[in-house]
């Protein structure tokens, strides 16, 4: 009788720190995608999510592209200030960028932007340089970027939905109209 009893007793014992496990674990799970819902979204705009690079000395001619960077994907984490209402946001672009065979080891400026929006509204846009570059013979090159800091301030009828960040590559009038004739897919 008393072996079963302690046997009881320690099942009853396991399972209550078993069960404040799992309340732990729920609470703690509910309080981080809280706080990521206050973080504002970050999201790559399509048109300008890739930038040909022509050959300056073929007189704009769009089928003559040096170089091809494209953006693959973005990711945020942000540091929300609820006393402020702001969201101190550092973001992490990747890239992939595609050449023609045969090039030697050579690096190029790339412009780009991060630009804070809400309800369809440009709040703040700052560009920014990234320096791209190719080792010899190499046709591809993979990278990413960190922006560390975007600060957002909430308006106090807003909310973090409200807000988005969207990067993409600074254009010129011909590297959109490209873009805008071939679509995201390279033929």
């Amino acid at each position: 009788m008393t072996y079963r009893l302690i046997r009881t007793a320690t099942a009853l014992v396991a399972t209550g720190l078993l069960a404040g496990c799992s309340i732990y674990h729920s609470i703690t799970g509910y309080m981080s995608s809280d706080k990521a819902a206050l973080c504002p979204d970050a999201v790559i705009l399509a048109n300008t999510a890739s930038l040909p690079a022509f050959n300056p000395a073929a007189a704009g001619d769009p089928s003559d592209v040096v170089y091809r960077v494209a953006m693959t994907n973005v990711t945020t984490r942000c540091e929300y200030d609820k006393s402020e209402k702001t969201a101190d946001a550092s973001l992490k672009i990747f890239l992939h960028a595609e050449r023609p065979p045969g090039g030697g080891e050579t690096s190029y400026r790339v412009p780009y932007y991060v630009a804070v929006t809400s309800g369809g509204d440009i709040l703040e846009k700052k560009i920014y340089w990234l320096k791209l570059a190719f080792d010899a013979h190499a046709v591809s090159s993979d990278a990413d970027i960190v922006v560390d800091s975007v600060i957002v301030k909430y308006a106090t009828d807003k909310t973090a939905y409200d807000y988005h960040l969207l990067v993409g590559f600074q254009l010129t009038k011909a590297q959109l109209d490209y873009n805008n004739k071939i679509g995201p897919y390279e033929p």
